[in-house]
């Protein structure tokens, strides 16, 4: 092996002859360097979108949502909770009630124009317990306190949504719904006032551009829910990982009526299509990295075809074929190494620089407002292996045809 690896770094050393072979070189580590460095940063972005995604639907949302078919609803809405509390694996429990709902605000001019809204009704002291709604809040989180109390009851806006309503704090907004008695023969919407307090910016356009808070008592009387209603009881658990496994322990311990959804099945279709589109996005980018293998066949090749007299010459001295091929395969490892490492380098400076300096994205198209990176060295050692295979295979073809070459025939006609 030593043998082999010296003679190869000859012959990479050893060029001066031979300006296109150092030329197709330089592309061939230029082909790999591109593709392993395009692949770095693409799968980062994915994994940042992902987890983008993940953080931004845990955080805003309950990890596990219970809703029930009782006509009467959660009653006794604090026997059912404590209930779902005394599992050991839940760590918080809160009531919320959700309306999809029109918001509109009076204007100075011309008419208000309403925008869709999703209303929660959330209670003050225990909402934190299951979503940290509370970090997400402008101009401070204490204005989650703020709900509570007045003469006229109060919101908390989305940042976006009260952009688009021309909202600031202290304005007041109107939210429209339907009756609780839905008659499609005969529908009577029903409004409400309410005051802004603050606002909500968690980064993601969906959520900020639709969702309104109130105090659940305050929006329960707006939408005919009785004090102690709601429509839904968030759930909070130790492992996030593991909260399918508690929502089926919740449906079996509050009875056929109880319906317990976790995050994950939620999003099952988007967190799917989204590893779906990582594995695409590997094959198809991996083809560059295809291509620059098919230049180091290329290249090696062109060596063999160069080398033909000094390989015969090897080949009389006694140097095994075996050696010989291990000369071309090093030759191929050592042009694909160079570039897997070049190609990490550019990749990883790549993903420094969209984590530190960032690039805007518009909310209204994607969910969030820049591109988010993730960098996972599983996948950096997955690229640069199979690197290296593809260097590896690449350096085959040329290196068996090198070893089966006849030295008395070279060295007769050469």
């Amino acid at each position: 092996m030593r043998f082999a690896a010296y003679i190869a770094g000859r012959y990479l050393r050893s060029r001066r002859h031979s300006r296109f072979l150092s030329r197709g070189s330089v592309t061939a580590i230029l082909g790999i360097a591109i593709g392993v460095a395009v692949l770095n940063i693409t799968l980062a972005v994915m994994n940042g979108f992902h987890a983008e995604m993940r953080r931004t639907f845990v955080e805003n949302m309950p990890m596990i949502s219970i809703i029930t078919s009782r006509p009467e609803g959660f009653h006794p809405l604090g026997a059912v909770m404590d209930s779902v509390g005394a599992l050991p694996e839940v760590v918080g429990v809160a009531p919320f009630i959700r309306q999809e709902v029109l918001v509109s605000s009076p204007r100075q001019v011309g008419p208000p124009r309403p925008q869709a809204g999703v209303v929660w009704g959330i209670d003050p002291q225990l909402v934190d317990a299951v979503i940290p709604l509370s970090s997400y809040l402008k101009p401070e989180p204490a204005i989650l306190a703020a709900l509570s109390g007045g003469d006229v009851p109060r919101v908390i806006l989305g940042s976006e949504l009260a952009a688009n309503t021309y909202c600031a704090i202290g304005d007041t907004v109107i939210l429209t719904s339907v009756d609780e008695e839905l008659n499609l023969q005969d529908i009577h919407p029903v409004s409400e006032r309410f005051v802004v307090v603050g606002f909500l910016e968690t980064g993601m356009y969906e959520f900020d551009s639709r969702f309104v808070y109130g105090e659940r008592r305050a929006v329960g009387a707006f939408l005919g829910y009785p004090d102690d209603g709601a429509s839904m009881i968030g759930v909070k658990v130790a492992d996030l990982m593991r909260a399918d496994r508690v929502a089926a322990a919740l449906r079996e311990r509050l009875g056929p009526d109880y319906f317990a959804t976790d995050w994950m099945a939620l999003n099952q279709n988007l967190f799917q299509w989204i590893k779906l589109e990582k594995i695409i996005m590997m094959l198809l980018l991996g083809m560059i990295v295809l291509i620059a293998g098919f230049n180091i066949v290329g290249i090696l090749t062109m060596m063999v075809g160069e080398r033909r007299r000094e390989i015969g010459i090897l080949l009389a001295m006694g140097a095994r074929r075996t050696q010989v091929m291990g000369v071309f395969l090093l030759n191929g490892l050592c042009l694909g190494a160079v570039g897997i490492a070049a190609g990490s380098l550019v990749g990883l400076a790549g993903i420094w620089f969209l984590d530190v300096h960032g690039v805007r994205l518009p909310g209204d198209v994607y969910f969030v407002d820049r591109v988010p990176v993730l960098l996972e060295w599983g996948d950096f050692a997955l690229i640069a292996g199979a690197s290296l295979v593809i260097s590896l295979a690449a350096g085959l073809w040329p290196s068996w045809e090198a070893s089966n070459l006849e030295p008395m025939d070279i060295i007769r006609y050469t």
